[in-house]
């Protein structure tokens, strides 16, 4: 099971403000469980929002969308 965190420890992990996570929180971008796959999600998040521009609506798009690409591949493993 993966290790859960505090809001200042997630921002202090991942050089994101907490205001800043909230907002994901608030938008819908991140659940408010802060655990390993949330530092996966922002990491990637954060690139996304970094390099192409992307808005909130963006964000919460693509994070939705890697999250069913990871849900597809790790199907795919279990079925091999």
């Amino acid at each position: 099971m993966n290790e859960t965190y505090t809001l200042e420890v997630l921002a202090e992990m991942t050089g994101i403000t907490a205001r800043t996570l909230v907002e994901y929180q608030e938008h819908g971008i991140i659940r408010p469980q802060f655990d390993d796959d949330t530092v996966r999600c922002l990491r990637r998040i954060e690139h996304l929002r970094e390099s192409c521009g992307m808005n909130l609506g963006g964000l919460k798009l693509m994070a939705r969308l890697l999250q069913e690409v990871d849900e597809l591949r790790h199907e795919l493993r279990l079925r091999r």
